[in-house]
């Protein structure tokens, strides 16, 4: 599946070519765009790959792949600008007010490359429809993370759902609508859990590195690090005191190994690790109930575990 992203890279640049025709607008996409393509664009090849199971034979997916990157994109740069944390990618190299630009650009652009696509117009529509419907439950999500709304175990599963697992069920579903086919709910549904398990594994990588996402620093509320606070022994109150404002980062840096330990004593790591594995295993299961998915179960197994 890998060798179809310079494809969809390529589509992805002639589109914002055709669009976006004066500088900077256009030399900003461009190098975006390249950032982007450096990265699996599993999203992409998600829409690829179920348009095939499904039946579908036009080469025109490679546009509507694009399509759907283009969206991706514009969500990575909103997330990054958002929480502050990556510095060195190339949207946090220009102004912020000029990022923004070009991501909100990006957004009307996915649209446009949809809605463009050479397929019945009714059809078209009706994905469109479903790509608005999931994308905007992705905006709630985000919304929800970005306030670090979570308060127990069920309310972030929620924004899960509704933030990362909306994302990957636009990207499979419009494979599937654009081969013909209606919304597929076991689809959805193993798209769901399989966003469910990437979340939860970002998670367990999040709270155990040591720089700027760590999620311990930004006391982010996860399924992790609420289950470190509810765990705590009395020698690691410190990590209460820090994610209630009583300690600030200056007052816990270098404690990156008591963490660790801490991690170790209370299981949250192996906590994570056994819910992702759950979802990952339901996932699994139903894929077993769609037909669609047998030729091609190696090659969905092997985007998921990238």
């Amino acid at each position: 599946m890998e060798e179809l992203v310079p494809m969809i890279g390529h589509e992805m640049l002639r589109i914002s070519d055709k669009y976006f025709t004066t500088e900077p607008l256009r030399g900003y996409a461009r190098a975006f765009i390249r950032e982007k393509q450096a990265e699996s664009m599993r999203f992409g090849l998600l829409t690829v790959l179920h348009y095939r199971m499904f039946g579908g034979d036009s080469g025109q997916i490679y546009q509507a792949a694009a399509a759907v990157e283009l969206f991706i994109l514009a969500s990575d740069i909103l997330d990054d600008l958002q929480d502050g944390d990556a510095p060195h990618q190339a949207w946090s190299q220009v102004p912020p007010a000029a990022a923004m630009q070009a991501a909100a650009s990006f957004l009307v652009l996915s649209q446009q490359a949809m809605l463009e696509l050479e397929f019945d117009q009714v059809l078209l529509l009706r994905v469109a429809r479903m790509m608005n419907g999931q994308l905007l439950k992705a905006a709630n999500g985000q919304m929800l993370d970005l306030i670090n709304a979570v308060t127990d175990e069920d309310s972030y599963l929620a924004m899960v759902q509704h933030k990362s697992a909306a994302l990957i069920v636009f990207a499979c579903m419009a494979g599937v609508m654009l081969a013909g086919r209606e919304w597929h709910p076991v689809v959805a549904e193993y798209a769901e859990e399989v966003g469910m398990a990437a979340q939860i594994k970002n998670d367990i990588k999040d709270l155990l590195r040591w720089d700027d996402k760590n999620d311990f620093i930004l006391r982010k509320k996860t399924l992790l690090t609420l289950f470190l606070l509810e765990e705590l022994a009395e020698g690691d109150r410190w990590i209460l005191d820090y994610f209630e404002g009583r300690l600030q980062s200056e007052d816990v840096a270098g404690r990156q190994q008591m963490l660790e330990e801490a991690c170790d004593r209370t299981g949250a790591a192996l906590y994570g690790s056994v819910r992702m594995r759950m979802h990952f295993n339901r996932f699994q299961e139903l894929l077993e109930e769609v037909p669609e998915t047998a030729s091609a179960k190696d090659k969905l197994l092997e985007i998921f575990s990238s």
